[in-house]
């Protein structure tokens, strides 16, 4: 298992853009692969945050507050229906620019905020599966000025590790999941969070689960990846 000292420790840590809103607590999301364990990292998370006194909001990719976004966003995630890749970016945008406005500004305010998954699931996902340039989708986020995280952790599990933690789950798999657009989308992440690709990211850490002899992953003892997050953010020294 890589440890914590053998991880680049963050990327564009010079980058925080805390549009719209000035805001009081941290926002942390977590990003990666479907089953990579971000809901495993997201509960410790929040019993460490809970450990310095605080309670923690916790948020999904999407706000679902603007209809007309909605149904395009279902029609893309469920292949539905086809839009044009500028309807699609719009739809994005427009649900992202909700969730900033009516979440976001407020609840940032009161307590500390953790995402599973955000604004990069948006560029990633269009980029590895409706093949829309993950730059470009970027660049519209910016110039509307969308609300960033302040921190991205990335939980970096291969595809087999994921595609091995979704099966021990009692679902159906969603049409990417599978072999080949796994990697395009673990893909994707490598060249969003750690290639050249964007410029303007927020910081970055790299987080990877161990990995058991069956494939499925668990949380090592020896990252401890919330020592490591609130030490970028400022928090608990």
């Amino acid at each position: 298992m890589m440890t914590s000292d053998e991880i680049p420790a963050t990327k564009g840590a010079g980058s925080r853009n805390r549009s719209p809103e000035d805001r009081k607590f941290p926002y942390i999301a977590l990003e990666g692969l479907n089953g990579a364990g971000k809901s495993t990292l997201r509960n410790s998370l929040e019993k460490s945050f809970w450990a310095l006194g605080m309670n923690v909001y916790t948020i999904g990719q999407h706000s679902w507050q603007s209809p007309g976004a909605a149904r395009v966003i279902l029609d893309v995630k469920e292949r539905r229906r086809a839009h044009p890749p500028e309807r699609i970016q719009l739809a994005y945008l427009d649900d992202r620019k909700a969730q900033g406005e009516h979440i976001l500004a407020r609840v940032l305010q009161e307590v500390p905020v953790i995402g599973d998954r955000s604004f990069v699931s948006d560029i990633v996902y269009l980029q590895a599966l409706d093949g829309i340039p993950a730059a470009e989708t970027f660049a519209l986020y910016r110039r509307h000025e969308v609300c960033l995280p302040d921190l991205i952790v990335h939980v970096d599990a291969s595809p087999n590790t994921a595609l091995a933690n979704l099966a021990k789950r009692e679902r159906h798999r969603k049409p990417h999941e599978n072999p080949r657009q796994m990697r395009n989308l673990a893909d994707a992440y490598e060249e969003v969070l750690w290639g050249n690709l964007i410029d303007g990211l927020p910081p970055v850490l790299r987080y990877r689960p161990a990995v058991a002899d069956d494939g499925t992953s668990y949380t090592g003892p020896a990252d401890d990846v919330a020592a490591r997050a609130f030490s970028t953010l400022g928090l608990g020294s």
